[in-house]
């Protein structure tokens, strides 16, 4: 026994795989065995279930009709039904459907009863002796494996809310693909209908896919959809959907889907359309033999690498590794490179769907039945790009759910994305987990706060580069790593709310300087500018501290001075490393040598309130000076003598003399508490950057 692969026709959810036509005939088992059989042919499930029950009524050891039954149910993806036909058809235990028992067990799984189908699970794994045991063995352990996942999510949920958009955006067959478009649209593909969708009546089968706009009102509520019109993306008689922007949204690559009723094989292609110099959409363009091949190619996403734009997608072309394979190419200009596959840390022996790159935190994110997951189609996740990738991981509950779960992507507010399900709560026509809707994924509100800037000398205004710069708090913890400023890229560090930090930096030559500031609360993320300015040290001149008065023919100094000798003790804060001579100087008038040991005992004054706020004595020189270096002459032309000319002559400076090794103050760390995983500082600052560039 073989189940008809749903993934050609669930994976583009454009076929509604039942409808409500005329009602079962009066017929005998035969003719409506054959009548059956002519339904289920052409994809008419529902109807063709209703005869094959006319069969079973009159027939209950038809294990056929029994198998019919429980396939076409499965392909309606009613699994409760699909469960009880599949239950019955291995309690008739035929050889000619040994298989029935691993189907029963898979819907139990899509059904949510866990233990009871990893019991049926183990159960088929130690029986079954049919065709491609093996590989049919080695399925049903990693479905055993995914009840135990399945058991372990739901034990401890993921903090996100997945809630169902509701009758604005989901309507009643299916709807798939979700785009948002900046902050304030959502595109996406529906299968819509007024009238019920009767496959045997070709003249009445007009129903296509097309891709419709609704507009984000709020942050949770949506306006009335319609179809999409601003770009050339529905065409007629084809399915339309499953579309992806350019990281510059002046691309815009989808997807036309065909079914052939007759093999009920389904082809898609995948067109691009792109902005005019106009502001217009150009008419759709087929992407080259390089993307589409002569099997289907679905599903486009779209990522950056060195090499140029990467249109990630869906592909059961040969040399995958199953059914559908996730594959890549580049756009390197106008040309396209050769599709590659994406490897086995990605792709499996079953179907790999739905992918969505995010180029800022370089992770894919896919749908596969081809992992251990909860249901049919889980979603998953991998770091990486191009053909190099980290294991995929299960996104677990509730993300996922025990059916199909697929097309996970995030809107531009990292804390909303969105994902098609049929898990119940669906908008549907039969049963509850018959058709996809979209529901949105809402993340807890994570706010970032940062701060960024740069490093200018104070004197010219540009940008220095090679400055260290460090973030401090409380003047004892610092946070982060210390950077080095750069003429193209500004310093970045993530901060917290309701926090007092200080930014300081030093270079060679330059005097450290610091820049405080505090980081309120907002309801949005956050980046403050805060630049830091450095003063250029005078190579070999002295620097005179202003205002610095003693004594009356004294070395004490008086209470007037502390003002500018607190400056000097804030400069030797912020350089803990330099060593600086104080000098002291008198007026010609008196003799030499008390000038002379005047000034040595008023700057040795000057380093004992510094030594008293605790300036260790070894970055400290006195040197009175005397007499010995007078700015000016202290008589006038006409040989008088100049009282304000004595006033400028007394005057203590100072100068940086060395450096002492060793003497960086150590601080704690601190801990800014994100996840680095989920803070895209580099990404984020480079953004920043082009603007600031603007």
């Amino acid at each position: 026994m073989k189940l008809l692969s749903k993934s050609i026709l669930i994976i583009f959810f454009l076929s509604p795989l039942f409808s409500f036509a005329q009602p079962v005939q009066n017929l005998n088992a035969k003719q409506s065995l054959k009548m059956a059989d002519y339904l289920f042919n052409m994809g008419s499930y529902f109807n063709a279930v209703s005869y094959y029950e006319k069969v079973y009524e009159k027939q209950s050891n038809n294990a056929y009709a029994v198998n019919q039954i429980a396939q076409a149910q499965m392909l309606l993806r009613d699994y409760k039904e699909a469960e009880k036909w599949f239950k019955v058809l291995q309690d008739l235990n035929v050889d000619t459907y040994p298989e029935a028992g691993y189907y029963y067990a898979l819907c139990l799984k899509y059904n949510g009863k866990y233990p009871a189908a990893k019991a049926a699970f183990n159960k088929f794994e130690k029986t079954y002796k049919g065709l491609n045991a093996s590989a049919l063995k080695k399925k049903a352990k990693m479905q055993a494996e995914g009840c135990d996942l399945a058991l372990k999510f739901i034990a401890a949920p993921d903090t996100v809310k997945v809630e169902h958009l509701g009758a604005n955006v989901n309507a009643p067959y299916t709807e798939f693909g979700p785009v948002p478009f900046g902050n304030d649209l959502l595109l996406y593909s529906s299968l819509k209908s007024d009238t019920i969708i009767i496959l045997d009546d070709k003249k009445r089968n007009q129903s296509f896919a097309q891709f419709y706009s609704v507009p984000k009102l709020t942050d949770s509520t949506f306006g009335e959809s319609s179809i999409y019109t601003d770009m050339p993306v529905n065409a007629n008689d084809v399915h339309n959907g499953n579309g992806a922007f350019s990281a510059d949204k002046k691309r815009f690559y989808f997807t036309r889907c065909k079914l052939d009723e007759t093999s009920m094989k389904m082809r898609c292609e995948i067109f691009m359309t792109e902005v005019k110099s106009n502001g217009k959409w150009s008419n759709p363009i087929k992407l080259p033999a390089e993307v589409n091949s002569d099997s289907t190619q679905t599903h486009p996403a779209v990522g950056n690498s060195k090499e140029g734009e990467v249109l990630y997608f869906s592909s059961n072309r040969a040399q995958g590794t199953g059914g559908m394979d996730i594959w890549y190419s580049v756009k390197k200009g106008d040309t396209w490179s050769m599709a590659l596959n994406l490897g086995k840390k990605i792709n499996t022996t079953g179907d790999d769907i739905t992918p969505y790159y995010d180029s800022k935190n370089y992770v894919l994110y896919f749908s596969s039945n081809g992992w251990a997951g909860m249901g049919g189609y889980d979603v998953f996740k991998s770091k990486g790009g191009l053909k190099k990738w980290e294991p995929a991981k299960n996104m677990g509950y509730p993300i996922n759910s025990s059916v199909d779960d697929m097309y996970y992507t995030l809107s531009e507010k990292k804390y909303i994305g969105y994902v098609v399900s049929n898990r119940p709560g669906t908008i549907s026509v039969k049963s509850e987990t018959c058709c996809d809707d979209i529901f949105e994924i809402r993340y807890p509100r994570i706010i970032y706060y940062a701060v960024r800037g740069y490093v200018f000398d104070a004197k010219t205004k540009m940008k220095l580069p090679n400055a260290k710069v460090i973030m401090v708090s409380n003047d004892t913890v610092k946070w982060g790593k210390d950077q080095l400023s750069k003429k193209d890229t500004m310093y970045f560090w993530d901060t917290q709310a309701f926090m007092n930090y200080k930014l300081m930096a030093d270079k060679e030559g330059y005097f450290s300087n610091d820049a405080n500031f505090s980081v309120e609360r907002k309801f949005e993320n956050d980046t403050m500018r805060v630049d830091i300015y450095l003063t250029p040290i005078p190579p070999k001149e002295p620097i005179v501290i202003e205002n610095i008065f003693y004594d009356f023919d004294g070395a004490g100094l008086r209470p007037e001075s502390f003002k500018g000798l607190d400056s000097l003790y804030n400069l030797l804060m912020a350089n803990p490393t330099i060593q600086i001579e104080i000098r002291s100087h008198t007026d010609s008038k008196g003799k030499d040598d008390y000038n002379l040991k005047l000034s040595q005992k008023r700057a040795e004054s000057v380093v004992k309130y510094l030594m008293d706020k605790n300036i260790p004595k070894e970055r400290l020189v006195a040197t009175g000076m005397g007499e010995k270096e007078l700015l000016v002459k202290e008589t006038t032309d006409d040989g008088k003598d100049c009282e304000s000319c004595r006033q400028l002559n007394r005057r203590t400076d100072f100068k940086i003399i060395g450096v002492i090794p060793g003497k960086d103050v150590i601080y704690k760390q601190g801990d800014s508490g994100f996840d680095e995983d989920a803070v895209d500082t580099l990404e984020e600052q480079k953004e920043q950057e082009k603007e600031e560039e603007k």
